[in-house]
């Protein structure tokens, strides 16, 4: 009997023993075989069973296996399926290749998706690991210097502000020159609810970004369209290229939760350097002494020296926590995020926060049916100083901290603001960054849902709807301390407004392989669009409980309360074709079309219509280069198409009508109406056509990629205010007129400098772009004089033959000096003065002797990325520049042609200035600084803005934890524009303070950041 109970327990021992040994974990790293990156997302199986995994962000897996001897495979889109035998050890590292007629990736063009290898228009494809790290609050941060053919630059270092982005320049002069942006395959209405200011209150021409609603964490890719090959398909809308935005989306598999988090700190990056307290007395005393000036402004007092801009800056703080779940689990996939930012000024009172929330979700079955939808949510909270375009007491609180008197103290002896008795007209820097402010909620939901089917694994019938709901509260305030806000008790404004968007969209899809040799792919559909926007404002004045604020407008004086709203709406209505064909998968075309019809034209040119066409050839696949070892992958596209725009105001086409004046009748007040401007029933679309080259190639086994490409876009019938007789009783009218060309070569370069078998890799990474923009034609006009901020008035010209963007002044020659031949100098010049030149030679400056000073737009951008890898370790460096624009200094201008002697002036002309013993020829006397009248704009104050940016340098660590809880850990520091290289004396050569994308004017300018974080990315 105890035989066999130890019989007995040795089986149960055996069987156990035996048990452990088959059940096991095995883990490892996947990676990709050419370029040695960890892939995330792979599907590992166990053969035979349903036990799956899927790989983390950092390539790294784990999965239970049993049995004798089990089998996995892993499985990735693009690469070849791999099946490894586990055998006897825990750790399997596995490097897939990717798939020979699929080399490159997948990307997402216009109502579809293709392989890379086939595209036959010009597209930049970016995935999240491409884009530029750091503190970005919106898509358009990450864009910067990423993409050839893209311009992309930081107008403000103010949280949250709009971005500058030009796809191959600008191709309008009136009709807006952004490009269109499409989330999850919904247009995206960029327009803001809320513009304008309240009373009183000078906001920036800059608004806030209306991208910053989508957390660029959730993003997984980003295709750029650039020729209008690509952007034909969007037809009134793609005229200045479209930026494609897939976000993330499930996997098959067990729960994967992400947590990615950054804390960092943030600093001016470069103040204006203007006079001391005691070098204000000294300089301005010895003005006064040498005849300029005014005697009773000679300054007196013991100077303090007061550094007004560093009394409104701060260090600021910036972080961001993002929270992730994808999975999946049959034919069911989803993924959910919830996102935080908070992002302070580095001017006090300043900043955004925003929260996120984002699902998606997607059901199907391959070649049967699709359907899901994906939503995001959002609400922001912005704080806003005044950093308009405002003068004298209506100007900023930067404004004032440039201009203010920087000898007397801040405070008086009891505490209260010390204003200088010389600064009637311009408020206490302190009093207004304190007691001169506006906030404002934003509620953004935005959406898609979709469903698709397949009659056969051909044909398919795909419905997509959309909705996009933006609501936006803007507050200001202007406290009775302010020069303003004084004489009514304080001003208190809200506008509230909101901007709607529904879509619905129907396509039919086909795709079908004929045979060995022939292949096609076909789309036709129609798309509904609908714009709707409300608007309502209202502000008060005489507050005898100034503490209540916005919070309680109506306590005010009722009798200075006023009040507007408005509304408008768009639709617009389309039909689109694309046909794509592959011969012997070597040959391949495409063309397409698409008509618009949209309300914001008459009813004579409701309808535009914009075809494309292209060809690409593969030529790595012919007979005469397949021997040619070092070449992977050759291809030449060629383009050609029409693409238009109906960015502009509605209702131009008909006579619209704004308040007139009052009249008395009886002893009572009537309201009036008035025409405010000439119906134009026959305007039509601007047009552009491109033309476009292109070359895209891999060599070396992979080891250099790339493409070259050439364009030429012209566009005609453009939308221009043309001045009419003033018998009509209007001014202008809104007519079709001139034309003009955008040409350039953008170039993208990605090689392997050096692959080790250490871990040792260093990958370099370029995009060069360069654009020549020309004005061909205004018509029936020469020229047209605009552009201004401030004091500025007409700083650029619009001429056939130029670009936009022209700095248009005086051209200065040097310093008049002693010794020199005056006969020729205009009446009142004396040593010292400026030297202008004189185009007519008639003794004296006026407006003919302007000439072209500048351009904005730069000659050529580039962008430099270098990676280096060693094992687990990884640093990553990005410079980007620009080259040959220029920017209007106003802090130049005020100090050559100061508003008032008082005003606080740049250090570096005034410390240098002309005088008998310091004979320079490079800045004046500033004794009389109009003595030939008011040049403002000139080759002193227009400067060069090329620069040379270290934008950002990334260290990060890999861990490669695999524990049960923890999958991957990651921790990571990265500092944010850490140097920049440039001529420009001003704040940034990138700063743009007027709201414009092709002129840049440097006006009391928020200053931009540097930034150092510190972050983890943790998978579990």
């Amino acid at each position: 009997m105890n035989k066999k109970i130890t019989l007995i327990l040795q089986l149960l021992l055996f069987c156990a023993v035996h048990a452990s040994a088959q059940n096991r974990t095995v883990s490892g790293k996947v990676t990709s075989s050419e370029s040695g990156a960890p892939l995330a997302k792979v599907t590992v199986l166990v053969k035979g069973t349903n036990s799956t995994s899927t790989t983390n962000a950092n390539g790294q897996y784990s999965i239970a296996v049993s049995g004798s001897s089990p089998v996995l495979i892993f499985y990735f889109d693009d690469y070849a399926t791999k099946e490894i035998p586990v055998g006897a050890g825990n750790t399997i590292d596995v490097k897939l290749e990717a798939k020979i007629e699929n080399l490159g990736e997948v990307v997402v063009v216009g109502y579809g998706t293709v392989k890379k290898s086939d595209v036959t228009g010009s597209v930049v494809s970016l995935k999240a690991k491409d884009l530029t790290p750091g503190a970005n609050v919106n898509v358009e941060q990450t864009l910067l210097g990423r993409a050839s053919g893209v311009q992309v630059y930081q107008k403000s270092g103010e949280p949250g502000s709009a971005m500058s982005v030009k796809i191959r320049g600008a191709s309008s002069i009136t009709a807006g020159n952004d490009p269109l942006y499409v989330i999850d395959g919904m247009p995206v209405n960029n327009l803001s609810p809320v513009t304008g200011s309240g009373a009183g209150f000078v906001a920036t021409p800059n608004p806030r970004n209306p991208l910053n609603s989508l957390n660029p964490s959730d993003i997984e890719s980003i295709e750029i369209l650039k020729d209008a090959s690509a952007t034909a398909i969007y037809g009134s809308r793609g005229s200045n290229g479209v930026v494609i935005i897939t976000t993330k989306k499930g996997a098959s598999g067990r729960l994967s939760i992400g947590y990615n988090a950054y804390y960092g700190v943030q600093k001016v990056s470069n103040s204006l350097e203007m006079l001391t307290g005691q070098q204000y007395k000294d300089v301005l005393n010895a003005i006064i002494d040498d005849g300029g000036g005014v005697p009773s402004e000679r300054v007196v007092n013991d100077p303090v020296n007061v550094d007004w801009q560093q009394q409104l800056y701060q260090n600021a703080s910036v972080q961001s926590h993002d929270l992730s779940f994808s999975g999946g689990k049959d034919n069911t996939k989803f993924y959910a995020s919830l996102g935080y930012f908070n992002q302070e000024g580095v001017v006090k009172n300043s900043g955004v926060k925003r929260y996120t929330a984002r699902m998606n979700l997607e059901n199907s079955v391959a070649k049967k049916y699709a359907f899901g939808f994906n939503l995001n949510t959002s609400y922001i909270k912005d704080n806003y100083n005044s950093i308009g375009l405002g003068v004298n007491e209506n100007g900023s609180a930067l404004y004032s901290a440039i201009n203010y008197d920087p000898s007397f103290p801040i405070y008086n002896a009891d505490g209260s603001y010390n204003r200088s008795p010389f600064m009637t007209t311009i408020d206490h820097p302190l009093i207004l960054i304190n007691g001169q402010y506006a906030n404002s909620d934003g509620f953004r939901t935005f959406g898609t849902i979709y469903g698709e089917y397949f009659f056969n694994p051909d044909i398919s019938l795909k419905v997509k709807g959309a909705g996009d709901v933006n609501i936006t509260q803007r507050n200001t305030w202007l406290d009775p301390s302010t020069i303003l806000g004084l004489p009514t008790g304080g001003i208190a404004s809200i506008n509230t407004g909101n901007v709607n968007y529904y879509m619905g969209e129907a396509t039919l899809n086909y795709n079908k392989q004929f045979g060995k040799d022939h292949s096609v792919n076909a789309v036709v559909g129609s798309t509904y669009e609908h714009f709707a926007s409300n608007s309502f404002g209202g502000n008060g004045r005489g507050y005898a409980l100034p503490d209540l604020k916005y919070d309680a407008i109506g306590s005010g004086n009722s009798e200075l309360n006023q009040i507007g709203s408005g509304r408008a709406s768009t639709k617009i209505v389309s039909f689109l074709g694309r046909v794509n064909y592959a011969f012997k998968d070597r040959y391949l075309l495409t063309a397409s079309v698409r008509a618009d019809g949209s309300s914001r034209f008459g009813p004579n040119n409701r309808f535009g219509y914009f075809p494309s066409g292209a060809i690409a050839w593969k030529m790595h696949e012919e007979s005469f280069l397949k021997g040619v070892q070092f070449i992977d992958e050759l291809k030449m596209r060629l383009s050609y198409g029409i693409i238009g725009s109906q960015s502009i105001a509605n209702y131009l086409y008909i006579t619209t009508f704004s308040g007139g004046g009052n009249a008395i009748f009886g002893g009572d007040r009537y309201t009036s109406l008035a025409p405010s401007r000439v119906a134009n029933p026959d305007l039509k679309w601007e047009e552009a056509k491109q033309a476009d080259i292109g070359l895209d190639f891999s060599l070396f086994n992979r080891r250099l990629t790339g493409s070259i490409e050439y364009y030429d876009r012209r566009t005609s019938d453009l939308l221009l205010d043309l001045p009419q007789p003033l018998s009509t009783g209007f001014g202008v009218k809104t007519q079709n007129i001139g034309k003009m060309k955008n040409t350039g070569i953008d170039l993208h370069l990605a090689g392997d400098i050096f692959r080790s078998s250490n871990g040792f890799n260093w990958n370099m990474g370029v995009v060069f772009s360069t654009v020549k923009n020309e004005v061909l034609s205004l018509g029936p006009l020469s020229q047209i004089l605009t552009g201004g901020a401030g004091f500025i008035a007409n700083a650029s010209i619009i001429t056939p033959g130029q670009s936009l963007g022209s700095y248009y002044g005086y051209e200065v020659l040097g310093v008049w000096q002693t010794d020199d031949d005056f006969s020729t100098a205009p009446t009142g010049v004396k040593p010292g003065d400026l030297k202008f030149r004189d185009l007519d030679k008639n003794n004296q400056i006026n407006a003919d002797d302007r000439v072209i000073l500048g351009k904005s737009m730069p000659d050529f951008t580039y962008g430099i990325t270098n990676t280096f890898e060693f094992k687990r370790l990884s640093l990553s460096v990005f410079i980007e520049g620009a080259q040959g624009g220029s920017v209007l200094n106003n802090a130049a201008i005020d100090s050559y042609f100061p508003v008032s002697f008082r005003r606080n002036k740049l250090a570096e002309p005034y410390l240098n200035r002309w005088t008998p013993d310091n004979p320079t020829n490079k800045y004046p006397s500033f004794v009389n600084p109009t003595s030939q009248g008011q040049q403002t704009i000139n080759s002193r104050t227009v400067e060069d803005a090329s620069y040379l940016r270290m934008q950002s340098v990334r260290l990060s660590y890999d861990f490669r934890l695999n524990n049960k809880l923890i999958k991957g850990l990651q921790a990571y520091v990265t500092g944010q524009n850490l140097f920049t290289i440039t001529d420009y004396s001003g704040i940034d050569p990138a700063v743009n303070a007027i709201g414009n994308d092709i002129l840049k004017i440097d006006y009391s300018s928020y200053p931009m950041t540097r930034s150092f974080l510190l972050g983890v990315n943790v998978q579990f």
